[in-house]
């Protein structure tokens, strides 16, 4: 027989409150800026975000890419730095 499991809170949430899950949703709003952005919409930037640290690293067509990439990071609420490893092809 199969006995159910039960939370006492309920069920738990799927991110939990802390350092990761908060620098995971500052990276992915990074991404969401960077993919609405005309000029970044096909370049190839990874954003990864460690303690409010903003880490974009790829390679892009243009310098005005590169500085576009780095401003848009700044822009997003909760960035304590940008770390630009970008590089122009």
């Amino acid at each position: 027989m199969t006995y159910p499991w039960f939370f006492p809170e309920g069920l738990p949430a799927l991110f939990h409150d802390g350092p990761a899950a908060n620098d995971t949703r500052l990276a992915c709003r990074v991404v969401e800026q960077l993919s609405g952005d005309p000029l970044l919409r096909h370049e190839r930037i990874c954003v990864e975000a460690q303690n409010r640290v903003v880490i974009l690293e790829g390679r892009v067509g243009s310098a005005d890419a590169a500085a576009r990439a780095r401003a848009l990071a700044w822009s997003v609420p909760g960035v304590h730095d940008v770390n630009v490893r970008v590089y122009v092809v």
